[in-house]
């Protein structure tokens, strides 16, 4: 995302055109903004962060319209023109969470952005769902936009506290179709109340962000960063926004603190994650749906404390064969002890705190509610009478 050490994209799904609030993002952790006003841009060039453009000559006026690909072959070549070379954008947006019948227009739309600013992300979220119409729609959405990156929103935190399986039926089927289709998936989580949506906490926070990259996911965004109506898009006031990295006021509340430990952890995580490809998503415990428990590919057949995790495998650019294991309850911090189907030479683990490689201190290495672990696995080398 910016210069020197890798980042995972980390996306503040907002509106912001002033420099307060604009840094209390970049503060936070927050490297990318979704959306920002062309006269933003240098203010987020100087903090750092990458920008989703926002015209709304190029995105419906209202966020229930749906999309005109006549307007927007209008307003997109003078906006590109004006500030593809702006050091801070990253895309333009198009269109949220639109349904199949608007994919066609939308991809007049992608294949200008690819033609006259080729790199930049013609920015498309999908809605959440499952079954199979949800991975037709997938199919459907890939065949005729041709993205670059699958985005989807699911928000799975019910008021009383619980968090709905159908998180993970609906990121299984995104990984899906970004295998089937080789693209990397985003994912946007909740971090602020609203509707019948309850208020996060570290350990959701936590279960979110782990939870999508477990999976795999190459960014995750943030719905929404402040507690109030989006003021772009003819958005209602829901009347109950609350518990946002940011208030109703745009002040910093608790969820702001939380939400840059979490950050700091994942980027100290990020240049060794974007190296891997992710092989295996598998649960221990309960197996929603669309999802599999262990099988014969798993790396891991199981822990020796606790019954609820996700583990997913991936191999690294180098070849080398690493774990994320993250806990899933809420509630429970849980020693870490995972079973090996091939018992590896040497386990080390990727220090949240540091980024340092460091050996894994089994049987006392716990995992807080909603945490994950990265694991390097190091077989064991052959001995002189076996190698070749």
């Amino acid at each position: 995302m910016s210069e020197g050490k890798p980042q995972l994209p980390l996306m503040a799904w907002d509106y912001a055109d002033d420099e307060p609030t604009l840094k209390k993002m970049a503060d936070c952790g927050i490297n990318l903004v979704a959306f920002v006003p062309t006269q933003a841009l240098d203010t987020c060039a100087k903090l750092g962060l990458k920008a989703i453009v926002y015209d709304p000559d190029v995105t419906p006026r209202r966020w229930d319209l749906p999309f005109d690909a006549d307007q927007a072959a209008k307003a997109l070549p003078p906006l590109i023109k004006k500030v593809n070379d702006h050091p801070a954008v990253y895309g333009y947006h198009l269109k949220d969470e639109p349904d199949g019948g608007q994919f066609a227009s939308l991809a007049k739309a992608v294949e200008l952005v690819k033609e006259q600013a080729p790199g930049k992300w013609p920015y498309i979220n999908l809605p959440p769902g499952m079954g199979k119409g949800y991975d037709d729609y997938l199919d459907l959405y890939v065949k005729t936009c041709h993205p670059p990156i699958l985005s989807y929103d699911n928000y799975p935190l019910g008021q009383d506290g619980n968090f709905s399986y159908g998180f993970w039926a609906n990121i299984a089927q995104v990984r899906n179709a970004g295998l089937r289709h080789k693209l990397p998936f985003w994912t946007i989580v909740l971090s602020s109340a609203h509707l019948t949506y309850g208020e996060p906490n570290p350990a959701t926070l936590r279960l979110q962000a782990y939870g999508s990259l477990v999976y795999g996911a190459r960014g995750v965004c943030y719905y929404k960063f402040i507690s109030r109506e989006l003021p772009i898009l003819d958005a209602p006031d829901l009347g109950d926004w609350r518990g946002g990295p940011l208030d109703q006021f745009g002040e910093k509340t608790q969820t702001w603190d939380w939400m840059r430990n979490m950050n700091r952890q994942i980027q100290n995580l990020a240049p060794t994650l974007l190296k891997l490809k992710s092989n295996n998503v598998y649960h221990i415990g309960e197996v929603p749906e669309q999802n599999h428990g262990v099988n014969a590919d798993s790396l891991v057949t199981g822990l020796k404390a606790g019954d609820a995790f996700i583990i997913g495998d991936f191999t690294h650019e180098d070849g080398s064969r690493w774990v994320m294991i993250v806990n899933k309850h809420l509630t429970h911090s849980v020693p870490c002890r995972p079973e090996f189907r091939k018992a590896p030479a040497l386990v080390e683990y990727v220090s949240p705190i540091t980024g340092e490689l460091k050996k894994f201190p089994d049987p006392w290495y716990c995992l807080p509610p909603g945490q994950g672990v990265l694991l390097k696995l190091t077989e064991s080398s052959p001995s002189p009478a076996q190698a070749p």
